[in-house]
């Protein structure tokens, strides 16, 4: 068994909303061992869906009765949604309850006037690449809850970063939420380069992706190393690739990721009505 699942302790989890995030969610932390099926939940305003991922995970479609231990709703609905999801919960949650929220740009203090007094309450937001356990997610807590268990919890679909404060969620908004998007637009137009030199779309394709995915790789695997001098080892006096990475320069390529990040945090900020 996942050491992680000690971490989540005995908890009950149950996913209010099945669409992609949360049935990545979902799938994960089955998969990887942190819950049993059995004590996960799903719910969702459309029968069908809950029904065909509990199948999938071997969850439940329904609130187990009786049960006793700590359980964590994970509300992964859209944001205009949560407000109504979570009045219609409010009943059942319970003293060691905890719910966490994946709704982009709805502050803590917002969420926490829709909620019982007692329940513990998390603010997180995955991103896309956890439907390939592959996510980045940012968790904060409105209080002194225990992450822990929240932690554990995302950590089956990816790498998990705890936020000290809320306004880092713009930010993280701007960096990993709106991120692969980003590389998505740098694969592509890497794959265009390639075909406009030659190459067929489909190998052009492969050696984008494939290079992308190296890249990132060695960065991830030694962080004492920074990612300007595992540039510098390839780059070599007169090179091609130096070449090119004036080209990039000359054409305002980190500038456009830096602006890209900004300006996406700042929409983050001017959603959630802070200007």
């Amino acid at each position: 068994m996942d050491k992680s699942t000690d971490k989540l302790g005995a908890s009950q989890v149950i996913f209010v909303g099945c669409g992609r995030m949360g049935s990545a969610l979902a799938e994960g932390v089955v998969n990887s061992g942190r819950v049993k099926g059995e004590r996960v939940v799903c719910l969702d305003a459309d029968a069908a869906k809950a029904s065909a991922l509990a199948k999938k995970i071997g969850a439940q479609t329904q609130l187990l009765e009786g049960f006793e231990g700590a359980r964590i709703w994970i509300i992964g609905v859209k944001p205009n949604d949560v407000a109504s999801v979570i009045r219609s919960y409010a009943s059942q949650f319970e003293s060691n309850d905890t719910v966490v929220s994946i709704a982009a740009g709805l502050r803590l203090g917002y969420l926490r006037n829709l909620l019982p007094p007692g329940v513990g309450l998390v603010r997180a937001m995955p991103n896309t690449p956890a439907l390939v356990q592959r996510g980045v997610t940012g968790i904060m807590a409105d209080d002194k809850e225990d992450l822990t268990p929240i932690r554990a919890l995302f950590e089956g679909v990816g790498h998990v970063v705890e936020l000290k404060a809320e306004s880092e969620f713009d930010a993280l908004t701007g960096l990993s939420g709106s991120g692969p998007a980003y590389i998505f637009t740098a694969i592509e137009a890497l794959a265009d380069g390639g075909v406009l030199m030659g190459l067929s779309r489909e190998v052009a394709r492969q050696l984008a992706v494939h290079t992308v995915a190296g890249a990132a790789a060695m960065v991830e695997a030694d962080p004492s190393v920074h990612s300007a001098e595992l540039k510098d080892r390839v780059a070599s006096p007169g090179g091609t690739t130096i070449t090119a990475l004036a080209s990039l320069e000359a054409n305002g390529f980190r500038h456009a990721l830096i602006e890209a990040v900004r300006s996406a945090a700042l929409q983050s900020r001017a959603m959630s009505g802070e200007e």
